[in-house]
């Protein structure tokens, strides 16, 4: 509420004279109860001067002096606030007291007409006083007042009905309705032990329900799902919850059947109001995800602007449900995390009131036949008022079991499957899926964390979809001789890929091992209690006549159905395929592997058959690569219209549904899908980067779960349904942790669970030693040189393997994260050579150390890491390479022989030292003092050509950094971050790289009123000229530009994209795909383009033109915290840290600045000595101040300057 709003209100109360109580009045934000205590204040004056008009908010009032203001509210828990201290004094207080529960239950139950109501009356609080005392204590469990007068409320209830029955069996009854169904199983028994001390000898007679279960039986039927006692219990419970409470909550995980529950009663009572049993009516419902919209969009809003309301979906369909006059029962069904923010505005809605208070003023009372059910997985975000109000239903996943979804599932699939290996069937499950799942939980860590029912609902999908060919003819699958083996072996190749596939790499080993002692049929395992447990192949199975090769593990092999069917290594599937020649880019290439064949084959079974596919696994492991590829090249594009969706910590479930509904057509009112005939596959990467709101919730992954469930959305702006149709989602994302969130489970039970873990050795070895072949071939190298190219990947690999174990993250060092893409930028970087530039094999080892250098070293922060860096080196060099470390260097260390860490510096390779050369040639650079001459022309260049001149020293230290920056820039899709303090040459050296490579330069202009709009603006001009006109573009940002977190959101999107998500409007998006048509032609001329491979082309060519360099300060929490939200800035940069400047650097730059001052030789070599010495001992003393004292005093390069300059203009002034 704002003071808008509560000012319509009191102007109401002061001219009407009403009284008025606002109930729960610590809701309205803190801010806002200030200004109310003001217009309140103005009111009391008014009537204490006894006005008869008074001027209230600029309006003139006549005062009716009667009007009175009460205010009721719990004290502070979340979602509350203190009122201000100027509110406070306004209202007299009055604390409520916890009444007598035993006298007022004894009122009540004397005028329901209960004789015995004294004893009974302090039955009821002695039993809610020994529960809160002895059973656990659970969100859910609430045992106050309003818990007392649900049992009061059923007593009256049965009294009416049963005027005769023996009192005590009536209460007893009463209490066991109202408390059960909340209970988890181990309470159950404690609490019917509570029960029986207080009301000894006393037997409750069966409840007749025979026309209700009938009714509900014969709906299970109908849907194919299994009556189980569980389910029919809870179905009962539910309904007479339903009775006393009008807003109550199912609570459980996901399969343990609450969406079932609903629908099925809807139905059954249905059945029974057209049989006319019960007095029943017909029911209809409506399922809304409260998180899936904004609170604006739940409940309404005022226009921030024209401050015009417009209702919410939850507002209309109260005002719809609460309008129809017959007895239909109509429920509100909210399906979704419950959250302090949403559920208490309903507060007024779930106790006595019964109203639906809105923000406009206006309130809508709800009607008898009406109630609100609510659906949830727990109630860990919810506040005790929230409970006290709500019935609760307890459904346990457990309790439930898998067993119930396979007999549904045999029942529908085809009757050669379904009904005549019905028994083979159940045998395999029994046999084969509980040791496998006890495995999975007790041995082995999953990448995410996945229920039984989940895994076995996998499975059987997997089994359904590849036997589908071989039962798609009946007649011919009952001749079909080899069909039992087909099955055992498809179950056994499901089962490894569904129960088995969500594992990290280890548990592939031990999961492998497992499974074949299980299906060989001699597996004992010993149970908790010490017995022995055997596992033998089960009589209806007999012998496996096609076991899986014992070579290997269990997932290398695919099982082909044909002759008596034979098992197959994925890798005969590969055996001929050669890579492409005439692809133009290394980074396009895609090695085929072991990986990329099953995962292409198991995605390839599940879009055609329309199941849900997660991939999880750690970033650079090809995820997105693989799906990509599959969707823009492997599918028929008559068929499949595909759509890539990024996630990232800022999405909005609003923008998603934006993006996703501006793909799909209008078919007719209120339904929406892809061009007839064709189906959409949604790719959503990243899928748990969503940033979880305070309580927990993720919108964008509550808006596809909605979708998931039950198939539609609500309009955003007139809240009506959308009913989307022929869509399919794959996701992929990585495992939890490290500004990624673990996902709710009701999400995850749509899926298809498949990890991709790290690639093996062999695996790595394997992409990386053909992409080197096939450059050095392409480039005519000298076969001699092969062998060097294989020796450089398995030298790469093990640094790489080093680096993980010895450089790991702390607090101090955020960024050594090391993954896949390192391993791939040294390759890379090696291959921007040309034969021409190599002379020698020792060329090669000395390129092959400068790319591990740029890569590793230059991230490294303190000196201890760089000596290990660099020992490890010298003995790759040793073991790998085969020659002496010293002898390949010994051009750089001087005359002592051995190179040091410090003659490392200088090893530099560049394409910058032929500036007018045509083709510019990435080789070693031989001379320093040539390189500083080339240098110091390219800087007198820009400063002839640009405004702002820049007055810089070209040092060592300059060059070094000079040369990283010219590297990264010349390789496709280079992006860099820099890190370092102010000062350090950051951005001057990337625009003096930038000009050196006759590239453009942009940097957005930071003024006051730049925004999101400015932002966006300048991203589109940079696209545009990277992608459009094909310039090469290096888009320069420093931490000082970022205004809002919302723009490293943007850069994320850019570095691991290469494209913004939602960025151009479609007449933009026009103009670029009608610019790329021909340019797509002229690479591919018989190639046919569709608008989303159009936009892809110019994707890719931002991607290789645009570099992006951020040049962030390592100072304070910002710098990490940035690092661990958006996770792009370290797997897609090239770390570069500046470290403080060194001390030929200083003395260079001293003598540089002191040159045109009037100064005897000798004065100026101890001025200079002196200014080198106050900066290098204020640093010492600074790293000091921060080991003693934790404090932190910061010098930098900058103020070595000015302490230069201020030395030159005090020596001026005194002169």
């Amino acid at each position: 509420l704002d003071y808008l709003a509560m000012g319509k209100f009191f102007k109401g109360l002061a001219s009407a004279g009403a009284w008025a109580c606002f109930d729960e009045f610590n809701r309205i934000e803190l801010e806002v109860l200030s200004v109310i205590a003001q217009q309140i204040l103005s009111i009391q004056r008014a009537v204490m001067a006894h006005l008869t008009t008074f001027v209230f908010e600029g309006t003139n009032l006549t005062l009716n002096p009667s009007c009175f203001v009460c205010i009721t509210m719990n004290p502070g828990y979340a979602g509350r606030s203190e009122l201000p201290d100027n509110l406070k004094v306004l209202f007299r207080t009055v604390a409520m007291m916890v009444p007598d529960y035993a006298m007022i239950g004894e009122i009540m139950l004397y005028s329901y007409g209960f004789v015995n109501a004294r004893n009974l009356s302090v039955k009821i609080v002695t039993t809610y006083r020994l529960c809160s005392e002895q059973l656990s204590s659970q969100c859910h469990y609430d045992y106050g007042m309003r818990a007392v007068k649900s049992v009061l409320a059923a007593a009256g209830n049965l009294k009416l009905k049963y005027p005769t029955q023996d009192e005590d069996i009536l209460l007893l009854r009463s209490i066991m309705d109202v408390n059960l169904p909340k209970f988890l199983s181990p309470d159950i028994p404690l609490f019917e032990g509570i029960i029986s001390d207080l009301f000894p000898g006393v037997k409750l007679p069966k409840p007749e329900y025979d026309e209700f279960l009938s009714a509900s039986t014969t709906i299970c039927e109908r849907k194919n799902l299994q009556a189980t006692d569980f389910f029919l219990q809870k179905m009962i419970q539910t309904y007479e919850m339903m009775i006393v409470r009008h807003g109550f909550m199912l609570v459980g995980g996901p399969f343990a059947g609450k969406t079932q529950v609903i629908q099925v009663l809807a139905e059954a009572l249905t059945l029974l109001s057209e049989l006319g049993q019960m007095d029943e009516y017909k029911s209809m419902y409506r399922v809304i995800n409260p998180k899936a919209i904004t609170m604006g969009q739940l409940f309404g809003q005022f226009d921030p602007v024209s401050h015009e309301w417009t209702d919410g979906v939850v507002a209309n369909t109260f005002r719809e449900f609460a309008s129809i006059q017959n007895d239909d029962r109509k429920w509100v069904v909210f399906d979704g995390p419950v959250d302090t923010l949403w559920i208490e505005s309903m507060n007024t809605v779930l106790d006595d009131n019964k109203k639906l208070c809105l923000m406009s003023g206006e309130i809508i009372q709800m009607s008898n036949s009406m109630n609100l059910i609510f659906e949830t997985d727990d109630l860990s975000q919810a506040s005790p008022a929230t409970v006290s109000r709500c019935g609760m239903v307890y459904l346990e996943p457990s309790s439930f079991g898998w067993r119930p979804l396979l007999i549904s599932w045999l029942a529908a699939l085809p009757p050669v499957l379904g009904q005549e290996n019905k028994e083979l069937l159940l045998a395999l499950f029994d046999w084969l899926v509980p040791p496998c799942l006890n495995f999975i939980r007790r041995s082995v860590k999953e990448l995410v964390q996945t229920s039984d029912s989940n895994l076995t609902r996998s499975l059987m999908y997997l089994f359904e979809i590849l036997m589908k060919e071989a039962c798609a003819d009946e007649k011919a699958a009952k001749e079909n001789k080899s069909l039992k083996i087909w099955i055992v072996s498809t179950f056994v190749f499901a089962l490894v890929w569904s129960v088995g596939a969500t594992c990290d790499h280890d548990g592939h080993d031990k999961f492998s091992e497992f499974f074949r002692e299980l299906t060989s049929g001699n597996l004992v395992r010993e149970l908790s209690s010490g017995e022995l447990e055997e596992h033998k192949t089960p009589p209806t199975v007999g012998k496996i006549e096609c076991p899986i090769p014992p070579e290997g593990l269990v997932y290398d092999y695919l099982f082909e159905q044909k002759g008596r069917g034979k098992w197959v290594p994925w890798l005969d599937l590969i055996k001929d395929r050669t890579l492409d020649p005439s692809v133009k880019k290394l980074s396009d290439i895609i090695v085929p592997t072991l990986d990329t064949v099953r995962y292409t084959y198991l995605m390839d079974v599940m879009i055609h058959n329309n199941r849900s596919l997660l991939f999880v696994g750690p970033t650079g492991t090809g995820k997105s690569v693989y799906v990509k590829d599959k969707l823009m090249n492997g599918l028929d594009k008559e068929m499949y219209q595909p759509l890539v969706v990024n996630f990232s910590a800022q999405t909005k479930a609003g923008q998603i549904q934006d993006l996703i509904m501006s793909k799909l057509d209008k078919r007719r009112k209120g339904w929406f899908g892809p061009p007839l005939g064709k189906k959409c596959v949604i790719f959503v990467d990243d899928m748990n980067m969503p940033a979880r709101e305070q309580y927990g919730a993720q919108p964008p992954i509550e808006l596809l779960r909605q979708w998931m469930d039950h198939g539609m959305w609500y309009d955003k702006k007139d809240t009506s349904k959308l009913q989307l149709v022929d869509i399919q989602f794959l996701g992929a994302m990585g495992p939890p942790g490290g500004g990624r969130n673990p996902i709710t489970p009701r999400f995850l039970r749509h899926f298809n669970i498949v990890t991709i873990n790290e690639f093996n050795d062999e695996t790595m070895t394997r992409i990386f030693s053909n992409i080197v072949s096939f450059y050095l071939k392409q480039q005519n190298f000298h076969p001699e040189y092969f062998t060097s190219g294989t020796m450089l990947v398995s030298a790469t690999m093990e640094v790489y393997k080093a680096a993980m174990k010895s450089l790991l993250p702390t607090p101090a060092k955020s960024h050594y994260v090391f993954n896949l893409r390192d391993f791939a930028r040294v390759v890379l970087g090696c291959l921007l050579i040309r034969q021409q530039s190599v002379e020698s094999k020792k060329v090669f080892v000395r390129l092959w150390v400068h790319e591990v250098y740029r890569v590793y070293y230059d991230r490294l922060v303190d000196g201890k890491d760089r000596v290990w860096l660099f020992e490890l080196v010298q003995k790759v060099v040793k073991t790998h390479f085969k020659e002496d470390f010293h002898s390949v260097f010994k051009h750089l260390s001087g005359a002592g022989g051995k190179a040091t860490d410090d003659d490392m510096r200088s090893l530099l390779f560049g394409d910058y030292m032929k500036p007018d050369a045509e083709t510019k040639l990435y080789e070693e650079v031989t001379s320093l003092d040539e390189l500083t001459g080339i240098v110091e022309m390219a800087l007198e260049e820009y400063n002839n050509t640009h405004k702002n001149r820049m007055n810089l020293v070209i040092f060592r230290y300059v060059l070094e950094h000079l040369s990283r920056i010219c590297r990264i820039i010349k390789q496709p899709g280079g992006n860099a971050l820099l890190v370092g303090v102010g000062g350090s040459g950051r951005q001057s050296l990337t625009r003096l790289a930038t000009s050196m490579a006759d590239y453009q330069l942009f940097q957005p202009e930071i003024s006051k009123s730049y925004g999101m709009m400015e932002w966006k603006d300048d991203l589109k001009a940079v696209l545009t000229a990277a992608g459009k006109e094909g310039k090469a573009t290096v888009f320069l940002l420093t931490d000082t530009q970022i205004k809002e977190e919302a723009f490293l959101e943007d850069v994320d999107g850019l570095l691991n994209a290469g494209e913004v998500a939602n960025l151009f409007a479609l007449d933009e998006k026009q103009e670029i795909l009608e610019a790329m048509r021909p340019l797509a032609l002229a690479e591919n001329k018989d190639g046919e383009f569709t608008p989303l491979s159009l936009f892809n082309f110019f994707v890719n060519r931002c991607k290789e033109n645009l570099h992006v360099i951020l040049a962030f300060s390592p100072i304070g929490d910002a710098f990490r915290n940035r690092l661990r939200q958006f996770p792009s800035l370290i797997n897609c940069c090239t770390i570069d840290w500046f470290q403080a400047w060194p001390e030929d650097a200083l003395e260079l730059v001293a003598n540089r600045f002191l040159e045109e001052v009037e100064l005897t030789d000798n004065d100026r070599t101890a001025t200079v000595s002196i200014c080198k010495h106050f900066h290098e001992s204020v640093r010492g003393l600074s790293e000091r101040f921060a080991e003693q004292l934790g404090r932190h005093n910061y010098v930098t390069p900058t103020s070595y300057l000015e302490l230069i300059s201020s030395f030159k203009g005090l020596l001026g002034s005194k002169r």
